[in-house]
């Protein structure tokens, strides 16, 4: 039976109801609405349009909503295909942040702690304010983001627990409590586990956010809706090189030995920021990040000379405010290298070789805190340099090698991923974790072009490599036999699940050894650069 036949006297395409996505607003809050809309409760109509089978809130939809599920949604509401992804959290994807991880931590956005249908982490907030104002309450898509501490508009601090209970956000288990077979108005903005109005909390609010906080965010809101922002001398900096700069200064104030030296400033209090989570922005708490964007509203309100003023005070040092980062951002890494290069002994390779020779005769084993203690100072240490094109050619004909002298059928399959896994690591410059979680709806989204696979060579560009991907999925991965639920790309013959981050490294360095490379020079991390 189709989703129509379940509707009395529906007919045709559309639902009767064309209920659009409102500006800003999350995936989860649409359906939601739109269920309600129709006077059905929300699971309910998940069964309608995806499958009394497929339970679509098992998982974070806003980050994991699959293409074929918002074609589903286009084709019954009206809505655009376009628009509807401007509903999910990838949508941010080339904004906010690099490449997007549906499966795991994803950079500026929190977490929800899903577990079968119920929400462990507050990861939604709210402004009780702005529910109370909209004629049809929604949540916003800015309100799984990070930075988003408070309300640009109506000037108080979100919310990300019911007041009455302090539970999670679910909006999508509100209308599971009640005993009323269609739900009413406003039920999705009422508690799911104790009923209580979150509008209600109007006139509750205290601590009104200072003005210089409020600017902060509302240019962070608008880089991301712009695309650009004007910062650091630079009237259109790409809003992505702007994020990724400030991820890194916060990543360097909050670390141990910066805190330690901010805490006896007098240009500024960092006493909030003690016992900062070493997981970092996404595992911290509303509280410790309403904290956290005080402070970097202070440092970055005059930029750089507060900055700058804080380097010279606290004698703050390069290696600590660059943290492990790999790739810094001009604006923020032209200051501190200039500020705060003198803190750190700059060390060349064969320098760098010849201190761990001086630690490891001293004290038996070589550690960065060790040779911090013996010289005095933290070292840094320079990049490495990226894999030649005759490397990776070279690891590459190696495992054509060993496919061309293995006869079992699985095994020749297990060289053919690995090949291809490492091509597309290389060419699309994944992490270890974004391998582990790549999906064919990835690969088309960023190669929308595909070069037919003709089955020599190398691939050199994203779209050859979509076209050995698209042979891979469709020739080789079935005969690793994966799970039917398993959407990953590179899945294991084993566990006949995507592999995990440790197996794929296992399997780099096993390709490195098997092509004569020495792994201390040929590691994963400059492979993909």
């Amino acid at each position: 039976m189709s989703c129509y036949d379940m509707l009395s006297g529906l007919s045709g395409v559309l639902l009767p109801v064309h209920l659009q996505p409102k500006d800003d607003e999350l995936l989860s809050s649409w359906i939601i609405r739109l269920a309600h809309a129709h006077g059905v409760k929300v699971q309910t109509m998940s069964a309608m349009l995806f499958g009394r089978n497929t339970n679509i809130w098992n998982r974070d939809l806003d980050q994991l909503a699959p293409l074929e599920d918002l074609k589903i949604l286009s084709t019954v509401s009206g809505a655009s295909l376009d628009r509807i992804e401007q509903t999910t959290l990838r949508s941010l994807e080339g904004t906010l942040f690099e490449r997007h991880t549906p499966n795991g931590m994803c950079r500026w956005i929190i977490p929800i702690g899903i577990f079968h249908r119920s929400r462990r982490r507050p990861g939604l907030m709210f402004c009780p304010e702005c529910l109370q104002e909209d004629i049809e309450p929604f949540f916003r898509r800015t309100w799984r983001l990070a930075f988003a501490t408070l309300c640009t508009k109506h000037r108080c601090y979100l919310l990300d627990t019911c007041p009455n209970c302090k539970s999670p956000l679910a909006p999508h288990r509100s209308d599971m409590q009640s005993r009323a077979v269609f739900p009413v108005a406003g039920l999705n903005v009422c508690c799911w586990k104790c009923g209580f109005d979150y509008r209600n909390q109007i006139g509750l609010l205290h601590s009104v956010p200072e003005e210089s906080i409020v600017t902060f965010q509302a240019k962070l809101e608008n880089a991301i809706k712009n695309g650009f922002t004007q910062w650091a001398g630079n009237q259109n900096m790409h809003s992505l090189a702007f994020f990724e700069g400030l991820r890194v200064l916060i990543a360097g104030i909050t670390s141990k030995q910066t805190l330690e030296r901010l805490n006896k400033s007098k240009l500024i209090d960092t006493s909030s920021l003690v016992g900062w989570p070493k997981n970092g922005l996404e595992i911290a708490n509303l509280s410790e990040r309403r904290a956290l964007f005080a402070v970097l509203a202070e440092i970055l309100y005059e930029w750089p000379e507060r900055l700058v003023a804080l380097i010279t005070e606290c004698k703050l040092r390069y290696c600590d405010l660059k943290g492990d980062a790999e790739h810094l951002s001009f604006w923020y890494d032209n200051v501190i290298r200039r500020e705060a290069g003198a803190a750190c002994i700059a060390t060349s390779h064969d320098e760098l070789q010849s201190i761990i020779d001086v630690v490891t005769t001293r004290q038996g084993t070589f550690s960065a805190l060790k040779a911090k203690k013996l010289f005095g100072r933290k070292l840094c240490v320079p990049p490495a340099q990226p894999i030649s094109d005759g490397i990776y050619e070279a690891v590459l004909t190696s495992i054509d090698k060993q496919i061309e002298g293995v006869l079992d059928e699985t095994a020749r399959a297990c060289l053919i991923r690995d090949k291809l896994m490492f091509v597309a690591g290389r060419i699309f410059k994944l992490t270890q974790d974004e391998l582990a979680n790549f999906t064919l709806e990835q690969i088309r989204r960023i190669s929308p072009e595909n070069d037919v696979f003709n089955g020599y060579g190398f691939a050199t560009t994203p779209a050859q490599i979509r076209g050995q991907l698209e042979w891979y999925w469709n020739e080789i991965r079935p005969i690793l036999q994966p799970l039917d639920h398993v959407r990953q790309v590179f899945t294991s013959s084993i566990t006949k699940r995507g592999l995990r981050r440790s197996a794929i490294g296992l399997r780099f360095r096993e390709a490195i050894t098997s092509a004569g490379l020495d792994q201390k020079n040929v590691c994963y991390g400059i492979w993909k650069r």
